[in-house]
């Protein structure tokens, strides 16, 4: 029997089909094959870039429990308040010496000029007609007061409508269009209410220029530096990143470079040696130098180490035997490194005496927090063991300052602004310093003491966390939180804490007695900035040079 052409049985292939096949079939192979060719050409180009082309970084999603509005209660623990100056906030810590002092006088660098803390229980704003910030030293040679401040292009900031900073052309655009200054200004500030400018130093027309810089009176001064664009960095903050210039400050009014040092792979053009580490392109960590080197022991006097804190790069402890070629002999990173903020932003050489050997050759390595809210991972100060200054090794963390009971937050993540530690105690104080006792001001969570005396087992002891000002609706009025600066008064057992909204000063049982009168500076906490200690000022004497040299 004849089968009907229709029949599905039929042997014979449609017309435009292949045996095996028909329409449907080879449409949802077709339809396979292409996603199939998808997924293998997404799979081999993640190869290339990873899962995310480009990657991720900082900020982070905002924290669900944030506030949503600024807690204006303060809170204490084994503290109590002096006094509190509104208005006018100290700078301390960054850089490392700031206290000017003659007689019973005590200055310390405010917003508009100086905070005179002569009287403790009542500080006094003094306006100047030049800013007032950056190291201020007494140079015994000179027997003169000099500041050195810092001079600089703009930062690119993340803020809202601009978050990723110079990764954004209209920010970097306007960072680079400065045309101010870049490096450093010295001043004569033996009459500290009239600062003498001495000298503009350039140190580059483009690059940076100084921010956190280092200079104990001494001959050298040692700058956190961007001399000019071929510095990277990969942080949303910076359009470039700095690095260690050293600088012949014998005489402030005729400065002169001695050495500049960079890490390898930190120049554009160095790509081999950048690579070597796991933050290149990540676009968030601090590629470069933050506070310049820490020189415990000046190299006029036979000194030899420096420590250099570079961000992420980690510690450098620098040989100055050969002061115009420094050069590194030990490294240290920080092994919980993730992206963002700055790892190594301060290093404090402990002060220590024979009734702390445990503390000989310590260093507190403090980080920076950058972004807000906890929008990066939180970092804590660490404790090295520098001992074999070949092999510094982090023995320590501090411990993670708790929110209060009484807050309306469980985790300071919670109370909007930066959260994590910034600018420390100075080196350079009144008075001999308590090598087991260190403070420093922690932006949102106030200002936080510790005892160290046990330098493996940091443990907290006191803190303050002042009042918060701003306006929520307003990012740049509370974003990094209230407290920047701390500052020691180690022969009057007080403690002065620089917020955004004025100054206060505390005391802890943990320090002694406070004593609350005026006093006269006998000694300083570094012992060579001892040596020629005076409050005279000779008339016939100009930086190095008799007045007749000069005719």
């Amino acid at each position: 029997m004849p089968q009907d052409r229709n029949d599905s049985a039929s042997s014979e292939p449609h017309a435009g089909e292949r045996r095996g096949f028909n329409r449907r079939t080879l449409l949802k192979g077709s339809l396979a094959a292409a996603g199939a060719g998808v997924v293998g050409a997404i799979s081999a180009r993640a190869q290339v870039t990873g899962l995310m082309p480009g990657g991720g970084k900082v900020p982070f999603r905002l924290p669900m429990g944030a506030l949503d509005y600024l807690d204006r209660n303060q809170y204490i623990s084994n503290m109590e308040i002096i006094s509190h100056l509104p208005g006018s906030t100290i700078s301390s810590g960054e850089p490392l010496m700031a206290m000017w002092a003659r007689g019973t006088q005590r200055l310390l660098p405010g917003s508009g000029g100086w905070v005179d803390i002569s009287d403790p229980k009542k500080p006094v704003a003094i306006k100047t007609p030049s800013r007032i910030g950056g190291a201020v030293a007494y140079n015994t040679k000179l027997r003169k007061w000099i500041m050195m401040s810092s001079a600089a292009q703009p930062l690119t900031s993340a803020v809202p409508g601009h978050p990723y900073g110079q990764y954004d052309k209209e920010v970097l655009d306007k960072a680079r269009s400065y045309t101010g200054l870049r490096g450093i200004r010295t001043y004569d500030i033996t009459d500290a209410t009239t600062p003498k400018l001495l000298q503009e130093y350039s140190t580059g027309k483009t690059g940076t220029g100084t921010h956190m810089n280092f200079y104990d009176g001494g001959k050298y001064a040692y700058l956190e530096c961007g001399w000019d664009e071929t510095l990277r960095m990969e942080n949303a903050q910076r359009a470039n990143s700095n690095a260690l210039m050293i600088v012949d400050l014998s005489d402030p009014a005729n400065v002169k470079e001695v050495a500049r040092w960079w890490v390898p792979g930190q120049k554009f053009g160095e790509e081999e040696e950048y690579k070597k580490y796991i933050f290149a392109g990540d676009q968030s960590s601090w590629s470069g130098n933050h506070g310049s080197m820490t020189v415990p022991k000046r190299p006029e006097d036979g000194g030899t180490i420096g420590y250099a804190q570079f961000g992420a790069f980690g510690l450098f402890v620098m040989d100055l035997t050969d002061i115009t070629k420094p050069k590194p002999i030990g490294h240290l990173r920080y092994e919980f490194e993730t992206i963002g903020g700055i790892p190594y932003h301060t290093v404090y050489p402990v002060i220590t005496d024979a009734a702390h050997p445990k503390l000989r050759n310590i260093l507190i390595a403090l980080h920076e927090t950058i972004e807000p809210d906890c929008r990066e991972p939180y970092r804590s100060p660490y404790v090295i063991d520098a001992n074999d200054p070949r092999n510094p090794r982090i023995v320590a963390l501090f411990p993670r300052p708790k929110a209060p009971k009484d807050a309306p937050y469980t985790d300071f993540c919670f109370a909007r602004g930066r959260f994590g530690s910034h600018n420390c105690q100075c080196w350079v104080a009144p008075g001999a310093s308590h090598p087991e006792i260190f403070a420093a001001g922690w932006f949102n969570a106030g200002v936080r003491v510790f005892d160290i005396s046990e330098p493996t087992q940091p443990r907290e002891i006191a803190w303050f966390v002042p009042p918060r000002d701003g306006e929520i609706e307003k990012y740049t009025t509370w974003f990094r939180g209230t407290s920047e600066a701390a500052f020691i008064e180690w022969d009057r057992n007080l403690i002065w804490l620089g917020t955004h909204e004025g100054t206060y000063c505390l005391s802890t049982p943990q320090l002694g007695k406070p004593v609350l009168e005026p006093r006269k500076i006998e000694r300083w906490s570094v012992p060579h900035c001892n040596v020629g200690w005076d409050d005279a000022t000779p008339t016939a004497f100009y930086f190095g040079r008799g007045l007749g040299d000069l005719a």
